[in-house]
């Protein structure tokens, strides 16, 4: 996942499960303009299950997703659906 994008916010939730990750991130997002971008870092491996899954049913857009050393994973979410 490159470093290309801005990234507007932090949300480190390492040691959360989800789906309280997935709960704590949307509300984050909430507080977030349109077009900014979300990085979350979680430690918990079946976010790369849910967060996809949850998100292609919301307004946001899972837009990077990699398992870092250590087991810690970082997720890119961009706020609001680009035209």
């Amino acid at each position: 996942m490159g470093d290309a994008q801005q990234v507007h916010g932090v949300l480190d939730l390492r040691g959360w499960r989800c789906p309280w990750c997935i709960l704590k991130a949307q509300s984050r997002l909430r507080g977030m303009k349109q077009g900014q971008i979300l990085e979350v870092l979680l430690s918990d491996p079946d976010v790369e299950w849910h967060f996809p899954r949850i998100l292609e049913n919301s307004q946001d857009r899972l837009i990077g997703l990699e398992c870092c050393k250590d087991g810690l994973y970082r997720v890119r979410i961009l706020r609001g659906r680009s035209a």
